[in-house]
């Protein structure tokens, strides 16, 4: 399983938040030399979010994403606000290997259908966000839909996406332990990859998550809060 470290940023800061809630969590500073720290202690890919590309629908962070993706060597998801073919183009362009696309899929399936077409479904990770009652959430995680993970999961597996990101937003940086068993499930289900974020508090939790099926976690709250160290992770999930 591949462990993936991410990159929150607001306002041109490297943040960390509690269920994606403005002002809690930790402002960290400089995305960029979290960015070299995490490629120097052994990460195969990076995880960046334009946190107020999500809150407005458009890229907000493009520049300091993309100066992100030059300075370092290895691929960077990037997600937060795509939801058009020119935001999807111009991350590719600045050298993302893949875009991470939620509210689009649900409110514009038009729109979606096109950056597919574009880019490339190999290219598109679909954000398949969660509340604790298993609904699809959009919108930086504001608006609830009808969808169900697992029914939306199914949906889309015949289109050959890169992976699905499932984030359990109830848990999202509160160190308080991980979806394993919906993860369970799900993997049953897919043969799209699985990605998972969202409570993973230290290294039981991501071998629940590898023992569950997933491709890879994503980690947050507790690398930066030094509760995981990324070389041990990666170590003990390879």
């Amino acid at each position: 399983m591949e462990v993936i470290p991410s990159i929150d940023i607001s306002r041109g800061s490297c943040v960390k938040r509690v269920r994606g809630v403005e002002g809690t969590g930790l402002d960290l500073g400089d995305p960029i030399g979290w960015a070299l720290r995490w490629e120097g202690e052994g990460a195969k890919r990076l995880h960046v979010v334009d946190l107020d590309g999500a809150a407005e629908g458009r890229p907000v962070n493009l520049k300091l994403i993309r100066e992100i993706i030059r300075r370092v060597s290895i691929p960077v998801q990037v997600g937060g606000g795509i939801r058009s073919v020119e935001a999807a183009s111009s991350y590719i362009g600045a050298g993302a290997r893949w875009i991470i696309i939620g509210t689009a899929i649900v409110e514009d399936s038009e729109a979606f259908d096109s950056i597919l077409s574009y880019v490339g479904v190999e290219k598109v990770i679909a954000a398949l966000d969660y509340d604790e009652h298993g609904r699809v959430v959009v919108r930086g995680w504001k608006a609830k839909t009808g969808r169900m993970l697992l029914d939306e999961a199914v949906r889309l597996d015949r289109l050959g996406l890169a992976a699905f990101l499932c984030t359990y937003t109830p848990l999202e940086g509160t160190l308080g332990g991980v979806d394993s068993e919906t993860m369970k499930r799900l993997v049953k289900l897919v043969a799209t990859p699985i990605i998972y974020a969202g409570g993973i508090r230290g290294l039981e939790d991501l071998l629940a998550l590898r023992d569950s099926g997933v491709y890879g976690a994503v980690v947050g709250m507790a690398l930066y809060r030094g509760e995981i160290s990324l070389k041990e992770a990666i170590n003990l999930c390879r």
